[in-house]
Parts: structure tokens; sequence; C-alpha cells
């Protein structure tokens, strides 16, 4: 039962839910305890602004994220790369089973991927399924990018693994799936945020893996514009901090 809860569980503790929480605790506190009632406000507004700015997104970022170097499809080819293994970030569903696209995070890492084996002539690989939040009638996300890439870039996906539900899984089973065909040296695909987890969890059931990252932040804003709060720099603080998060309960289930 607690997999399938991962997906509330996460969006109830991760910012900006429980920072708005403590705003609409302050203001039912603000009468009956206004002086206490105002610090949690104006604490929950600055930490929020704070999470939400640009400066504060990539000084996180640099922080806790490894900075991963740029693959070429030569250096791939010089290191016997056997497959290029790109995770799936998630799709969006339309009123009917028919109607699904990926997401912009999917198309991020499907575009590296698609890129390194053309250049390279390595397999392309894709993972992912129906993740633990996702609705009754959502496809497999494999099945979705193997349309996309048929369909919009004319590229056959060599190998799909259409049944994981979460990065844990996306590992175990890429592994049952390209093991068996000797296949256990390969390029991984995802955002840098993940990278860290993504690529533990893989030489975790056995694979040699190159790291070959998307996202990464970059400040285009002036001084001023970095310290304004945009989407954009909230959800990149989002990520880091789930990352975090989910790199701390790997720690406890390993006690």
């Amino acid at each position: 039962m607690l997999p399938e809860l991962k997906p509330y569980l996460t969006a109830l503790v991760m910012p900006p839910t429980p920072l708005l929480l403590m705003i609409f605790v302050g203001a039912l506190l603000i009468y009956k305890k206004p002086k206490f009632a105002k610090r949690i406000i104006l604490l929950s507004v600055g930490l929020l602004w704070l999470i939400s700015t640009n400066s504060f997104a990539i000084w996180l970022h640099n922080k806790v994220i490894p900075n991963y170097p740029f693959i070429t499809a030569k250096e791939l080819n010089e290191s016997k790369v056997q497959a290029i293994v790109v995770l799936g970030g998630g799709v969006f569903v339309g009123p009917n089973v028919n109607d699904q696209q990926m997401s912009k995070t999917s198309l991020e890492r499907l575009r590296l991927g698609i890129q390194l084996a053309r250049q390279s002539g390595i397999p392309l690989v894709f993972s992912g399924g129906a993740g633990w939040g996702a609705s009754d009638n959502s496809l497999p996300e494999a099945d979705v990018a193997e349309k996309v890439l048929s369909d919009a870039f004319g590229f056959k996906l060599q190998y799909k693994e259409s049944s994981s539900r979460d990065t844990q899984e996306n590992a175990k089973n890429s592994w049952n799936l390209l093991s068996k065909n000797e296949i256990t040296r390969i390029v991984l695909v995802t955002h840098s945020t993940h990278m860290p987890r993504a690529s533990n969890e893989f030489k975790n059931v056995g694979f040699e893996v190159i790291e070959a990252t998307v996202g990464e932040p970059v400040n285009g804003s002036t001084n001023l514009l970095s310290w304004l709060p945009s989407a954009s720099s909230l959800e990149l603080s989002h990520l880091i901090l789930r990352e975090l998060l989910a790199k701390l309960i790997q720690k406890l289930k390993s006690h």
C-alpha cells in the first residue's frame, strides 16, 4: 500500500506545500496569537521567496549535485558502451487512452538519447512504465516513447522496458532485460538532479554506468532578477530537495 502513496506523501512534504500550509495555519491564528501567527507567515513567505529564486536554486544545485562532464558519441564508442538507456520522466494523459504525450522532462531526455544513438550507432533503450501516481488509463511510458520516436523522429527503439514504476524498478527491470543480451555497460540519460540516485540504482544491480545529463541549470538573469521568484526556479529547487529526500530514505532503508 505504501508505494502507491509515494506521490502523495512526496507532494505533502516537498515545497511549496508545507510552506503554504504554514501560511494557512498562520492565517487561522492571526486573531488568537497575532505575534506568533505573523512570525509563521513571514518565515513561510520568506522561505518560499528564497527557494523560488534562480540564485538559490543554482547554489543548491551546485552544492549537492555532482558536476557531470559532457559526453560525446566518440567517447561512447571509445568506451565500448553497449546501450544508451533513457529514463522516463512522465506522460500527460488526455481525455482518452490514445491521447497521451510525453512530458517536457521525458522529451528532453529522449532528445539527448536520440542524438547520442544516431551519432554513435549504439542501441537506444527506453525505461518507463506507469508510475505510482498514474491514472488507470495511462499507457506505459515506454510505449508512448516508442510511438513518438517513430512518428516524430523516424527512429527505431531497439529495447523498451515498460513495467517500472520508479527509479529502483527502472534499474532492476532494465538489468533483467539487457543482461540476458549480455549488455552491461551503458550510458544512462536523465536530468542532472535525478542522476546521482539513478546512477547508484543502476550500478547496484550490476551495470557499468557512464552518466549523460540534461537540464543543467544556468544563471541567465541579471543580479537583481536572479533574486526575484520564478516558477522555473521553484521547480528546480523542488526537484533537488526531492532527490535529497529520496537519498535520505535510501540510506534509512539500507540500515
